[in-house]
């Protein structure tokens, strides 16, 4: 299955995925909340999904440090989503997305975990 889809390709998903939130942010009346909080549970959704398609990569991955580099890969896409939750929380203090920001976070202290536990010291 890793064949099929790299580390790249997971990058790639991400940051398309991204471009597309901040797009549709950029169209949001500033005074609704609710669109905003949608906008955020869908970019957790998608970054769910992504996490999702790691987890089925490395249950049939033999190599531990391809195992390790994916979680770490995990992190860092755990690491862009928060930023654009942070940015959405910090500019919408009311609208209450950083439920979704400390969700990512939670993710990421997950994937972190899986990361140092499959790296060999």
């Amino acid at each position: 299955m890793t064949e099929c889809l790299g580390e790249s390709d997971v990058r790639e998903l991400a940051q398309s995925t991204l471009a597309e939130f901040d797009q549709e942010v950029a169209t949001l009346e500033p005074e609704l909340c609710v669109p905003f909080n949608q906008a955020a549970m869908r970019l957790e959704g998608e970054l769910l999904t992504i996490y999702k398609f790691v987890v089925r990569i490395v249950r049939r991955e033999e190599d531990i440090d391809k195992v390790a580099s994916w979680w770490g890969t995990m992190v860092a896409q755990c690491d862009e989503f928060a930023k654009k939750l942070r940015d959405l929380a910090s500019a919408h203090p009311a609208c209450g997305a950083d439920f979704f920001y400390d969700r990512v976070l939670d993710l990421r202290n997950k994937c972190q975990r899986l990361q140092k536990m499959h790296s060999q010291a």
